[in-house]
């Protein structure tokens, strides 16, 4: 999703979610802190002015949103220089499974399955690298350019190999300068990578990382590989 103080236009997998939960409330998570925003019938609403002037979003920013029960959604916040935005609020994904373990098990309503290339126990790697990132261009299918400020981290002569995870599958490629090359060709084949399609890098160390890929609408790309998990929620009345 883009930031910006004007809402947007919401994909319709989202207002599914909030019919099925039926509440028009949702809680953006980021870090240790959340926000609860009002979701209208197009956009976002109240609380969002609040969000987005604590998080110094911006209009070309990028956020991406992971549900994890009960309409609360992590956020990793992206600038336009295509690398994340670390606040000092700012912690990795939470571990899913572990939220799992939590929850009380005798309030769950809802029992939603979740397809997508992050795992749902990810561990993310603030440390070493950063995550990022990058638009696919079908003029220049054979490389991906890494960005300019994150090519410190991520580079052929830092790490001239790297792991890409999509789900279940795991993929070597080779860094050539400031690009992804050896191989890449192939795995975008694999993954039927569409021109402007958005991939975002999480990593898990400084050579392997998270890959998920998002269509147009800003909904993630399922492939066959793509890990298969549940998340819960409970009565409106418990949360």
């Amino acid at each position: 999703m883009h930031g910006g103080s004007s809402p947007w236009i919401l994909p319709a997998q989202f207002k599914l979610l909030l019919a099925q939960h039926q509440r028009n409330t949702i809680i953006l998570r980021h870090g240790i802190y959340k926000w609860p925003v009002v979701v209208g019938q197009r956009s976002f609403q109240e609380g969002w002015d609040e969000y987005y002037h604590e998080n110094i979003t911006n209009k070309h920013d990028i956020l991406l949103l992971r549900h994890t029960g009960n309409l609360v959604f992590d956020v990793i916040h992206f600038s336009e220089l295509q690398r994340q935005v670390y606040l000092s609020w700012t912690v990795p994904l939470p571990n899913l499974l572990q939220a799992r373990a939590s929850h009380p098990q005798d309030s769950i309503i809802i029992q939603q399955s979740v397809a997508s290339s992050i795992k749902p126990d990810l561990t993310q790697n603030l440390t070493d690298s950063v995550s990022f990132y990058q638009t696919f261009n079908t003029a220049s299918p054979n490389t991906l350019k890494i960005p300019r400020f994150v090519d410190h981290f991520v580079n052929g002569q830092r790490t001239p190999t790297l792991l890409i995870r999509t789900g279940e599958k795991l993929t070597e490629i080779g860094v050539k300068g400031k690009k992804l090359k050896t191989n890449w060709r192939n795995f975008a084949l694999q993954h039927q990578l569409q021109h402007n399609e958005v991939l975002v890098f999480i990593p898990e160390s400084s050579t392997t990382f998270t890959l998920s890929v998002f269509d147009d609408d800003g909904v993630e790309k399922v492939f066959p590989w793509s890990c298969i998990y549940e998340i819960f929620s409970n009565s409106p009345a418990c949360t």
